[in-house]
């Protein structure tokens, strides 16, 4: 299996917080996020954070009056996140799961998808699967807010996602409505993310 398809097994995840070697945390929120909320283009309501691993984004977002949803297969970031929304006393739901295995209890349930590190992490093989399932948790007119991570190398992960692969994957099933470098990235991220705003189409 080459770099291209081969696919990080939940085992592999686990071992990086077993190691505590989790290069991808900024161990904040990412600051675009905090742009966003500020400027009011981050619709309040129930989101869901897809692969949301230690979880800032769903500690910040609990913080701000959003109803949030977490989902990630790796224990070690689910116990992590829990023990966390616990000790600032703040609600949010975590789900120790496969966010591809989502049932149908999730679908049009959710008014925002936050993406942060989780559509490099997967294999490029499943990223047309990723559409499908974001699509389909979002209720009609529901919206994706994204940082896509333009590594500009090959294999992975994290694996490279260029301004066309955002294009080709996401124009079937959202409107794009904004994509572009973010001026805002965390320092070792500079120049190195897309800014994804996308809408599902009805």
């Amino acid at each position: 299996m080459n770099e291209e398809t081969k696919e990080y097994k939940q085992e592999d995840w686990q071992r990086h917080y077993d190691e505590d070697d989790m290069g991808w945390d900024l161990g904040q929120v990412a600051p675009p996020f905090v742009r966003l909320w500020v400027e009011g283009n981050l619709p309040l309501g129930k989101v869901l954070v897809p692969g949301c691993g230690r979880g800032h984004e769903v500690l910040f977002l609990a913080e701000n009056g959003f109803e949030v949803t977490g989902v990630d297969f790796s224990k070690g970031a689910v116990t992590h996140l829990k023990k966390s929304l616990t000790e600032r006393n703040l609600k949010g739901q975590i789900l120790y799961q496969d966010f591809f295995s989502l049932d149908s209890t999730h679908t049009s349930v959710y008014d925002l998808a936050i993406e942060q590190t989780f559509f490099c992490a997967i294999s490029p093989r499943q990223r047309q699967n990723y559409v499908l399932n974001v699509s389909r948790i979002l209720k009609p007119g529901g919206m994706l807010v994204g940082l896509f991570y333009h590594t500009d190398k090959e294999g992975g992960p994290p694996y490279n996602t260029t301004r066309e692969d955002i294009e080709t994957h996401f124009s079937e099933k959202f409107e794009i409505l904004k994509l572009e470098k973010e001026p805002l990235s965390a320092e070792q991220r500079k120049d190195k993310e897309w800014l994804g705003i996308l809408k599902k189409k009805d």
